[in-house]
């Protein structure tokens, strides 16, 4: 299988993203963080030793203040289809959390309740594949 472009892969991941906030009830608000530069998939923190980049996306959706916010999480899943996996990472936290992965683009998302500036919100973050980045021109 070819490795996709750093470009395909920020993409599916910003189209995963907007599936995700497609499926939350009104009203909402969707605050695009800035973006990130590219983070290498070799890097050896990491156990890939694929080559490339991936992209993460990093999205802020206030809601309803009065929002049951487990509760919704818990709707998430089959509201999204069969196409998304709930993952277990085995990490106890004392939030609302959901971790997600869109398996036909291998995008992981991690859902979390979030409180900023004293409004409710979800924090979702996105990490893509690996993608190819573009060949830097010689000098």
């Amino acid at each position: 299988m070819d490795t996709p472009s750093y470009e395909a892969v920020q993409s599916e991941t910003t189209q995963t993203l907007e599936r995700l906030v497609s499926v939350i009830p009104d009203p909402k608000k969707v605050v695009r963080e800035p973006e990130q530069p590219p983070y290498q998939c070799d890097d050896p923190l990491l156990t890939s030793r694929n080559r490339g980049a991936f992209y993460t996306g990093h999205w802020i959706i206030y809601i309803a203040d009065d929002v049951d916010v487990r509760a919704l999480l818990a709707t998430l899943p089959a509201r999204l289809g069969d196409e998304w996996e709930e993952r277990n990472l085995g990490i106890d936290v004392s939030f609302a959390n959901l971790d997600l992965l869109e398996k036909d683009l291998h995008v992981s998302v991690s859902v979390q309740e979030a409180h900023i500036d004293g409004r409710v919100a979800l924090e979702m973050i996105a990490i893509s594949r690996c993608g190819t980045l573009p060949a830097t021109p010689a000098p």
